[in-house]
């Protein structure tokens, strides 16, 4: 085998291996750079500004209602946004209190360095419930 041969199946087998690394790291890099909003649509129209929004455009997407049904929509789709945010607010809560009792129950097991970590990591998740859990819009 010559040289030229070699240099040749050096060149064709480095692309092929190149060309694999290529089609496995891109499509992943686009995954994590297409950061997808929270309350998607999945394009069939604009982003929502919030839940509710979000919540209405979904059952109207769905049902498709004309203007009478869309009259007679508005209050329930009001109601059980209220409720839904009843039961955030209600759980949001339940998670700080069980929270709390696992900082106090881990804090003779852990070193400064680690209970400062997780006091920083309740701090941030606190904000997060306070803010319907969307950490975009801080």
């Amino acid at each position: 085998m010559t040289s030229e041969r070699r240099k040749s199946i050096f060149i064709l087998c480095t692309t092929l291996v190149v060309g694999i690394l290529l089609g496995l790291l891109i499509p992943g890099l686009f995954h994590k750079l297409g950061n997808r909003p929270k309350y998607s649509n999945r394009d069939h129209g604009p982003e929502p500004k919030n839940k509710r929004e979000w919540f209405a455009g979904t059952l109207n997407r769905i049902i498709q209602p004309d203007s009478v049904q869309s009259k007679k929509i508005l209050p329930i789709v009001q109601w059980a946004t209220s409720e839904i945010d009843s039961v955030e607010h209600s759980a949001n809560k339940q998670m700080s209190t069980i929270l709390d009792s696992v900082k106090i129950q881990l804090k003779p097991i852990l070193t400064d360095e680690q209970q400062t970590r997780l006091n920083n990591f309740d701090a941030n998740a606190k904000k997060t419930w306070g803010k319907g859990g969307d950490r975009r819009r801080n």
